[in-house]
């Protein structure tokens, strides 16, 4: 198990550490779940994504692997701008999904939720003239989210962060410190993640938490990170998709751009695109506030139609929230179903097709 730079940052906030994606990473800090989650949509607070995986695509043929490991189109890309991508296998099932950072003209940054995937896309790399390296290590990665975000981190950046675009991505200081700072995140608000030397850690952290002070900023640990990541609808490798899963059927056909001239799992997923998909990604809203586990089984009347990915209590709604799978058929808003959840007990809930959370997905574009 591996401790991230913050590791006894957290400890001074009062974390409870469990073992998770492989690292030592904080449950709840000592504001406690309902705080840090509420925080992240009325206020600030700062998020370890230390576990996040990077690795660096270099050289003549980088574009050229890039596009055929990638479902987006990277064609047009510019230095400095970053896109959500899902990269698939032959057969059109997700090694993962990811984001790829261009960095320079034959640079690209892949940074995933899993550290295995590095074994394939060196796999992949070997017929083009690229080098691909793992810097999980060597890079670690701090987002600051929230409506007051920028508020928060423009007093220690020597950058107008007014100017930079979602999704875009720029090299800046932090107090003299190098980083590079890219407007985006996965809470469902608007904010931002700063990436820099794993040696600066520590105090990056205390800069933060320093300067958010008159802010009530607040450490957001990974509990409050499911609940706001499932009210916002974005997927968590291993929970709601692993290598059986297709893009489609997932939620995100819109990264599959068939107007490039080839990438792996192109004509699988033409396929599975002309046929239909099987199962289909929704989420579910739980009046009653019960928290739904992974594989409950979802029923309409006494057939069963699908079966739950993630579940967690929602502190913004005051209910529970939980994604699914259903058969397609089932797929219809506000549909009437119940969860057989794991203590015996059934919860009725209705289905939706779209998140929870800000459904039009505006308020990751606006600061307060």
């Amino acid at each position: 198990m591996k401790k991230t730079p913050f590791y006894d940052s957290g400890l001074e906030y009062g974390a409870k550490m469990v073992e998770l994606f492989g690292y030592y990473l904080p449950w709840e800090y000592g504001a406690g779940h309902t705080k840090e989650h509420l925080g992240t949509r009325e206020g600030v607070p700062v998020c370890d994504l230390d576990y996040m995986a990077e690795f660096v695509i270099e050289g003549p043929d980088a574009l050229g692997f890039i596009q055929m490991l990638a479902t987006n189109d990277f064609s047009k890309k510019t230095v400095g701008s970053v896109q959500y991508t899902a990269m698939c296998d032959e057969n059109g099932l997700m090694i993962d999904d990811c984001t790829i950072w261009c960095m320079a003209q034959n640079k690209y940054m892949i940074i995933s939720g899993s550290e295995d995937d590095y074994e394939w896309v060196s796999k992949q790399a070997k017929s083009y003239n690229v080098t691909v390296t793992n810097v999980t290590d060597e890079h670690t990665t701090l987002a600051v989210q929230g409506p007051m975000a920028n508020r928060v981190l423009q007093q220690l950046m020597d950058i107008d962060l007014s100017t930079l675009g979602y999704y875009r991505f720029r090299p800046a200081k932090i107090s003299g410190i190098e980083c590079l700072v890219a407007r985006m995140g996965y809470t469902g608000e608007a904010g931002f993640e700063l990436h820099f030397a794993s040696k600066d850690g520590a105090t990056i952290w205390n800069l933060v938490m320093n300067a958010g002070k008159q802010h009530n900023i607040v450490p957001c640990a990974q509990a409050a990170l499911e609940s706001l990541r499932q009210e916002a609808g974005y997927l968590l490798v291993g929970k709601d998709h692993d290598r059986k899963t297709n893009p489609f059927e997932a939620g995100i056909g819109f990264t599959v751009k068939f107007s490039k001239e080839d990438f792996i799992g192109k004509a699988a997923l033409q396929k599975i695109a002309r046929e239909g998909v099987k199962r289909r990604m929704v989420w579910l809203d739980i009046p009653s506030g019960d928290v739904a586990e992974t594989g409950d089984k979802i029923f309409v009347g006494d057939v069963e139609v699908g079966a739950v990915t993630s579940g967690s209590f929602s502190p913004t709604r005051k209910r529970g929230t939980a994604m699914a799978y259903i058969n397609p058929r089932h797929a219809v808003p506000s549909l009437d179903v119940q969860i057989a959840l794991a203590n015996g007990k059934k919860a009725s809930a209705k289905l939706s097709v779209m998140p929870l959370y800000d459904p039009g997905d505006t308020r990751t574009k606006a600061f307060a």
